[in-house]
């Protein structure tokens, strides 16, 4: 499946159950060029009603607390596949996101966020002094760029930054170009991926809050990503928290198929 440009592997099976063997395979599948390829992995499992759980899988076969594109994803497939009664409710590492699918198009109603972080020091050149941290559901700092975006070396830039010392987890790191009527583009590179993406959506939620926070858009934002895809993020600021957030953009359905052995083979 695709989700605004981040690719997962899906599978209807208890992600808790895999062993590091398991994971090991994993990530030799999410190899591109040699395996199948992909941001990472999805593994659904119904609970119940509404509920469907969603344990999700990094490329490097490492267990992440959550993916904004791939719980969308998720619950796209769930409810497609009627693996829950109604709109999907989807159980993450993180917390429990109520979902609407409406054709292609998925929106998460996300849990109250922390305001952004107290800015951190930048470094890299041609980026500014200074950047934002900003946690929805897994760390990311924000970093608003004025340099043409396209040309931004990311692979040179971002790897600092994602290990960067004052964020002891480390952090997705996203470069931002606030563009005319209040639009926001954006690049990201991904912790867990280790390599650009070509979209993030908790860091599409993150790059708007803190635009908005520093009084460059306003809610909503319409967001647009490496892949060209564009999403559209809803929230209400508030003194230390943002209530009412949400996720809107694509999620679809590319093939289905069968793994033979060598797709893990080394």
């Amino acid at each position: 499946m695709s989700g605004g440009g981040n690719d997962f592997l899906v599978f209807e099976a208890d992600g808790h159950a895999l062993t590091e063997e398991d994971r090991r395979r994993l990530a030799l599948v999410c190899r591109r060029g040699l395996s199948v390829g992909a941001d990472g992995a999805l593994f659904l499992s119904p609970s119940g009603g509404a509920r469907v759980r969603l344990d999700y899988f990094n490329a490097d076969g490492g267990l992440a607390s959550f993916c904004a594109n791939g719980t969308r994803c998720a619950a796209r497939y769930a409810a497609r596949r009627r693996l829950v009664a109604g709109d999907p409710v989807v159980e993450t590492g993180w917390a429990a996101i109520p979902a609407r699918v409406e054709d292609g198009c998925v929106t998460l109603k996300l849990p109250a966020l922390d305001a952004p972080g107290a800015q951190v020091r930048c470094f890299g050149e041609g980026l500014p002094p200074s950047a934002t941290p900003m946690r929805v559901g897994v760390p990311h700092l924000v970093v608003f760029v004025e340099s043409d975006l396209e040309t931004l070396a990311v692979a040179k830039l971002a790897p600092p930054l994602r290990r960067h010392p004052d964020l002891p987890e480390g952090a997705n790191v996203n470069f931002v170009k606030v563009e005319p009527g209040g639009r926001l583009s954006l690049r990201t590179y991904e912790r867990g991926v280790e390599a650009e993406t070509l979209a993030c959506g908790s860091g599409v939620v993150a790059a708007a809050v803190v635009a908005a926070d520093k009084g460059l858009v306003r809610p909503p934002v319409t967001c647009r990503t490496r892949s060209g895809a564009a999403f559209r993020v809803g929230f209400t600021p508030g003194r230390g928290t943002v209530a009412d957030a949400s996720l809107s953009g694509d999620a679809r359905e590319i093939f289905a198929g069968e793994l033979t052995e060598e797709a893990w083979q080394e």
